[in-house]
Formats: structure tokens, sequence, C-alpha cells
């Protein structure tokens, strides 16, 4: 926790250096946007902030999710799975590939994460190729091994943030 708060500290002392306002002001100005976005997307202050709560099941054939300062728990079981898109702001989630089927050899997704994280849960079998850069971020396989003809295709982006590939 010691290391994030650090971390935050020098992000706001190099932004008010880049800017040109003092400390003080960048600060606060900081704050009052977060705290505007935090109202306009609904997002609530308490215990369940970063609570991911209650999964959502999707049967659509392209993921598209975008979240920022929000939660993301999503199911997708789908019969003929195309890919898709991730994008984690500020946020961050599990979308959970695992009972998905494709009659595709290469499935492409598209994973951004910023200040945020996502895990991708995907099917036993599927092999996994990560073409991601990471700034002060990371892109990270726990794929077991196995001879799946399917090959889910990552790229993107991890700045300040991480995605992580399971199964």
């Amino acid at each position: 926790m010691a290391k994030i708060i650090i971390g935050i500290l020098i992000i706001i002392l190099g932004l008010s250096a880049l800017t040109g306002l003092g400390l003080f002001k960048f600060a606060f100005a900081l704050i009052l946007i977060v705290i505007g976005i935090k109202m306009v997307s609904g997002g609530s202050w308490g215990g369940r902030h970063w609570d991911y709560g209650e999964r959502l099941v999707s049967s659509e054939d392209f993921v598209n999710e975008v979240v920022i300062f929000s939660p993301l728990r999503k199911s997708i079981k789908s019969e003929n799975f195309k890919g898709g898109k991730i994008v984690a702001i500020f946020g961050g989630g599990e979308v959970d590939l695992s009972q998905v089927k494709t009659a595709e050899k290469i499935v492409n997704m598209e994973v951004v994460a910023i200040f945020g994280g996502a895990k991708i849960r995907i099917p036993k079998g599927w092999r996994v190729n990560s073409q991601g850069t990471a700034i002060f971020g990371g892109y990270d396989s726990k794929v077991e091994l196995g001879g799946g003809e399917t090959v889910l295709n990552i790229k993107g982006a991890a700045i300040f943030g991480g995605v992580e590939v399971v199964n």
C-alpha cells in the first residue's frame, strides 16, 4: 500500500512540474476531477468500490468492454466467439471466456490497461500469443501449455497496469 501512495505522489509531482501548476493546486484539481468522474459514473465510495459484485453473463460473439473507475466481472458463453476489445482505465476486473466455443483458429483481442488491470480466463487447450506493450506494467500468461488448435492473439498496452491470462 505504501508503494502505491508513494507512486501516486511521484506521479502528481511529475504532472505538477509538467503543467507548471503548484503541487497543491494540481493535487486539488486532480481530486476534484476524480470526485466528478466518480459522481458521473455512478460509482460508490463505500466498501463496494473495488468489489466486483455480481458477474454478468453474456452470449455475445465479440467482447467490447470499456471500464473507467469501475469494476468489470463478465462471463461469455458464446457458441462462435470471435474476439474483442477490453479497455480498463483506473478500474478493471475479470472476463471469463472459459466456456466459449469457436470455429476460428485465431482469435484476436485488444486489451488496454491504464492504471488498472484485466484478467482473462480462457478455455483449456487454447494457446496464447501476447504482443502487448508494457510501460510500468505487465502482461502475464499463466496458461497451461496445450495442444489445442485455437490461438488467442492479445495486443494492446499495459501502462501502470496489468493484463493476466489464465485457464
